[in-house]
């Protein structure tokens, strides 16, 4: 159960991407100066399925830091 878990987060994370960038595919490509808009291929959508508890780890580390640099 867990597991399925851990999938269904990693997987509602990358939709949200997914969804929050779409609007923006053109303007991204254009700031990149590419010909064709950013699209998520399915290798990159499992990583980020698997691999999402490490990028929050690496943002809360951050975030716990400079709140307590703020509050020195």
């Amino acid at each position: 159960m867990i597991v399925l878990n851990y999938i269904a987060i990693g997987a509602l994370i990358m939709f949200i991407m997914e969804v929050i960038i779409n609007p923006h595919k053109e303007e991204i490509a254009a700031i990149n100066k590419e010909d064709e808009p950013f699209e998520f291929d399915w290798i990159t959508r499992t990583f980020c399925i698997v691999a999402w508890p490490v990028a929050l780890a690496i943002i809360l580390k951050h975030a716990i830091q400079w709140i307590k640099n703020i509050l020195k």
